[in-house]
């Protein structure tokens, strides 16, 4: 009777960074509207709030250019009205790249993406971007934060797709 045994010596490497690849890493929910033990906080929330979902793929040779964009969005997240609380996630060797927010209302979540600062990154950060997911759903406030695994069912089942 035989026995299997695991990859050794020059196998493991590749093995190993291609089951890495295939990994992400996300950061934890968190936001002015979210307390971990408490939940949803945040003033004016019914009982519906709004999670908004995104999803791309990006041009390794120019992602500095999407990532700084991204960067001057969460940055200004905290003071958008009605902003409870957000988690990005990356692959993490790759260029595939998702966000996670969560607003008190359809017309909060509209208001920000017609801020300044959304709409300049979106006018000046999306040359890298080769493929895009959208999706918009309510849910209920004590089912924040949504896992990742069914926020990408979500973006899966019910998300709006593009290609640049």
């Amino acid at each position: 009777m035989g026995y299997a045994h695991a990859p050794t010596g020059p196998m493991i490497m590749p093995v190993f960074m291609l089951a890495l690849a295939a990994c992400a890493v996300s950061r934890p929910f968190a936001g002015p509207g979210y307390d971990r033990e408490r939940g949803v906080i945040a003033p004016d929330t019914g009982a519906m709030v709004v999670v908004a979902l995104t999803n791309a793929t990006l041009d390794g040779a120019r992602r500095h250019t999407f990532d700084d964009h991204t960067r001057r969005v969460v940055d200004s997240l905290s003071s958008q009205p009605g902003f409870i609380g957000s988690s990005l996630r990356t692959r993490i060797f790759g260029n595939e790249v998702w966000t996670m927010t969560a607003w008190t209302s359809e017309e909060a979540l509209d208001n920000f993406v017609a801020s300044g600062v959304h709409q300049t990154a979106i006018e000046n950060g999306m040359a890298p971007v080769r493929t895009a997911r959208f999706a918009r759903i309510k849910v209920a406030r004590t089912a924040l934060p949504l896992s990742w695994d069914r926020a990408l069912e979500i973006l899966e089942t019910q998300g709006t797709g593009y290609a640049y």
